[in-house]
């Protein structure tokens, strides 16, 4: 199994883009209430995932995941990149 960080900065809403096995990936993250929701979308499928909320060990498509390296709680965005982490992974 091999996984990949998807570096996110500590902001409450952002989107960031990457490309990986030749296609380019538009995350969106949005914090709301507390609680952080993902936007997925890619150049060759359009959009994936709408608004999901992001939740620790739980897939927000079939290959994204949010781990929390210190316990087992939802990700914040005060925490992305120290705490919790957006990895991608090529096991389905």
């Amino acid at each position: 199994m091999k996984y990949m960080t998807i570096p996110l900065d500590q902001y409450p809403h952002q989107s960031v883009s990457f490309v990986i096995k030749k296609k380019r990936w538009f995350i969106t993250l949005v914090s709301r209430l507390g609680k952080l929701y993902a936007s997925v979308e890619n150049n060759q499928d359009g959009v994936i995932i709408h608004n999901r909320l992001c939740l620790n060990k739980t897939p927000i498509t079939k290959h994204l995941m949010f781990i929390d390296l210190n316990g087992n709680d939802d990700p914040i965005y005060t925490s992305l990149n120290s705490r919790f982490f957006l990895v991608y992974s090529d096991e389905t």
